[in-house]
Order: structure tokens, then sequence, then C-alpha cells
């Protein structure tokens, strides 16, 4: 408990919490590493995304949260079909990609399509596809909502992100009886 105190006494309750705070403080929570994709027109679209969670199992509802900044975010409409796809331990790399200024960042990546026509990237660890169902304002993010129609796991590990680094999954932990 005494590391709790030493960082709650750097922060007195009630300052604003700054931008530098708050990552740093987040990036204490390790996730997984997703590339959400869809299309604008006849155009595949995708960006990476590491805030997303699995909401409701039924009905089968998943988050992710987009920075406003996002410059495909216009093509994540209510309705528009939408895969999540969750990168395997050795697709940093795509994770880069989709995460950077490309201009065309589905060149030379192996994909296909989904029921609904969004792409799924190959040899993902999973992916969800459905439809965007909502979109809630949150801060400099929106979250998008999505229905979930078709899901598929394969063997591979997480690609894992933590502290504003991208980690291989090595080795599992025993399970912690509670």
């Amino acid at each position: 408990m005494s590391g709790i105190s030493v960082l709650a006494a750097q922060h007195t309750i009630g300052d604003p919490v700054d931008d530098a705070s708050m990552r740093h403080v987040m990036g204490a929570f390790p996730s997984g590493v997703t590339v959400l994709t869809t299309c604008a027109g006849e155009h595949p679209v995708g960006m990476t995304i590491s805030s997303f969670a699995s909401v409701s199992i039924d009905p089968p509802l998943l988050l992710q949260c987009v920075s406003r900044s996002a410059g495909c975010l216009p093509a994540y409409r209510i309705g528009r079909p939408v895969v999540v796809n969750v990168l395997a331990c050795d697709q940093a790399g795509l994770a880069r990609r989709f995460a950077g200024r490309h201009e065309d960042r589905f060149a030379g990546v192996a994909f296909g399509f989904e029921a609904g026509g969004a792409p799924v990237l190959d040899r993902t660890a999973a992916w969800a596809g459905g439809t965007v169902d909502r979109i809630y304002d949150a801060g400099d993010h929106v979250i998008l909502l999505i229905r979930v129609r078709e899901v598929r796991r394969s063997d591979r590990k997480p690609l894992l992100y933590h502290s504003g680094r991208m980690y291989d999954w090595t080795t599992a932990t025993a399970a912690i009886d509670t």
C-alpha cells in the first residue's frame, strides 16, 4: 500500500489531472491491440486502437474508443459494418502501419472480407464483425458501440500494449483463486 500513498501524495485531490499524468497512470494497465476496419465506399480503411472492451454477451456488444482526430473516423457511422481485428503477437508491424499516416494502409496487407463487407486482416488472434450500433461523445474521443454478428478465434497469442510499447505474449501465470 505504501506505493499507492506515495503516488497519491504527488497529486492533490481537486487539482486538475494533466495529460502526461493521465497517460502515465493509464499506461499501467496492459491491453490488447486491435485494428478497427470498415470500408469508405469501395476503399478499405482501418486504424489501430487499444481501447477495446466487451460490453455485453446478450446482446453481443463491444466498444472501441476512437480519437476525434483520427482521419478515418468519418467512415465509422451508425449501421456501418466493422471488424475488430485482435492482432497476434507477431503483428506489431501491422499495428504500427495502421497507426501511422500511410496513404493506403492496406497496400501489401493480406486481408479478406466478413459477411457484412468489412475487411478482416489475415492471421489475427481473433476478430469480431458487426455494425456500429451507437456513437457516444467522450471528451477527445468517441465511443463506438458495436453489435456483434460474427466472431472467430485462432490459436495465436495476442499482441499486448503496455506503457506505450508493444509486447509479445510469452508466458501465462497460474490462475488466482478468489
